[in-house]
């Protein structure tokens, strides 16, 4: 019916308008108006975007996520030693919490011990793309919102590091031993790591020759990312782990705010419409209506956990008991990047069960219609929407935290 180049207009154009919408119209996040128009162009809908055309755009999606965690890392605030150490202790804590109230769910549904390990480390991610744009379109600034960025970008490398480590096992007809696996799992955590380092060193060394030029940092940053995509590819190691790093290096080591980072969801939102319109035309509607009860159990599991892991931590972190509720809410976006993982796990293994792939697709989309708005509940909570809020209490506000680094 549409050839690319239209379907692709017609992807920014509809994503545009249905962003617009949910925001003026529902005061709901755009990032929800976004994954609607893809499920209804998708096959929940229309099935104008067919699974050809979004694999033919994994390179884009690929870039896109890549760029989108490379602002998560870099949007993670600078602390004292004494406040990293307790925000990587609860944020650890989140992770395994959440993991493993979710991986005692799976296997009382009677799924492997493999199966329910990669199933409870691919749940645990919080959308770093959810997270980044609705705190972006609500003017989220503070204190809080850092920790949640810190939280988000920790679980992250947890649910990560955690897959690459668990994907191996689920080949029963590898001949490699268990030694042989890990070993090869940690290599390829080792080589992320070290992938990061370099695209960081990279833009750092850049940005020192360039000065402050936006327009030149920020192709130098874009061209990093797409030399460390495909150099994580060609390696075969994770596309996402070594971006992760690669934000939280420069954000770090940048003491003198030499970087102007590309942003996301101003200057690249382009990257943030494709990636939810096609999210949500990749997920069938069809598996929600087929394992909503099971997606509405994990959420609840997943949320359980990292509830539990916050207040055993909270104090640490200074968070008061309501604090701690709505940072909770605040982590419930599930990752896209989730369903990535999940389909390319698919195609290497194709033993999964399919009932355990069902449950998960319906997760993920459940948790991407009602994740943006968590997160903005989480920043209004929190105080620190500053473009929700009376413009009064807004210019106080931003003048509270005029300085700080986000």
């Amino acid at each position: 019916m549409f050839n690319t180049i239209q379907l692709f207009g017609l992807v920014l154009l509809g994503g545009l308008a249905a962003g617009e919408l949910s925001r003026r119209v529902c005061s709901l996040p755009r990032t929800t108006g976004y994954v609607v128009f893809g499920l209804l162009l998708g096959k929940s809908g229309l099935n104008w975007i067919q699974a050809l055309q979004i694999e033919s755009a994994s390179l884009f999606i690929d870039l896109a996520l890549g760029l989108i965690l490379f602002e998560l890392g870099y949007l993670v605030p600078r602390t004292t030693s004494l406040q990293r150490y307790a925000r990587f202790v609860t944020g650890l804590a989140v992770s395994l919490g959440a993991g493993a109230v979710m991986f005692l769910l799976f296997r009382l549904w009677g799924f492997s011990l493999g199966s329910s390990l990669f199933a409870a480390a691919l749940c645990l991610a919080t959308s770093p793309a959810i997270t980044i744009a609705t705190c972006s379109d609500v003017g989220a600034k503070g204190e809080r919102t850092g920790l949640l960025y810190t939280l988000v970008a920790t679980n992250g490398a947890v649910a990560f590091s955690a897959v690459v480590l668990l994907v191996p096992f689920l080949n029963d007809t590898d001949a490699l031993t268990i030694a042989g696996r890990v070993g090869g799992s940690l290599g390829s955590i080792v080589g992320s790591i070290m992938l990061g380092g370099a695209c960081a060193g990279l833009v750092l060394l850049g940005a020192e020759k360039l000065e402050r030029q936006p327009e030149h940092q920020h192709l130098l940053i874009l061209g990093t990312i797409v030399l460390g995509v495909g150099t994580a590819m060609y390696l075969d190691v994770s596309v996402f782990l070594p971006m992760l790093v690669f934000g939280l290096l420069v954000s770090t080591i940048d003491r003198d705010n030499k970087v102007s980072a590309i942003r996301i969801a101003s200057d690249a939102r382009v990257f943030l419409v494709i990636t939810f319109v096609l999210a949500g035309a990749a997920l069938d509607i069809a598996y929600l209506a087929a394992f909503w009860k099971q997606a509405l159990m994990i959420a609840a599991a997943r949320l359980l956990g990292q509830w539990i892991a916050l207040a055993l931590t909270r104090d640490g972190l200074g968070l008061s008991w309501r604090e701690s509720v709505f940072t909770t809410v605040g982590l419930q976006p599930m990752s896209s990047i989730a369903l990535v993982l999940l389909v390319n796990t698919q195609m290497l293994y194709s033993g999964m069960s399919s009932e355990l792939v069902g449950m998960l697709m319906a997760t993920i989309l459940l948790m991407q219609l009602l994740g943006p708005l968590a997160t903005q509940t989480a920043i209004k909570g929190f105080g620190e929407a500053l473009r929700l809020q009376p413009r009064g209490s807004a210019n106080a506000a931003a003048s509270a935290v005029q300085g700080e680094k986000p």
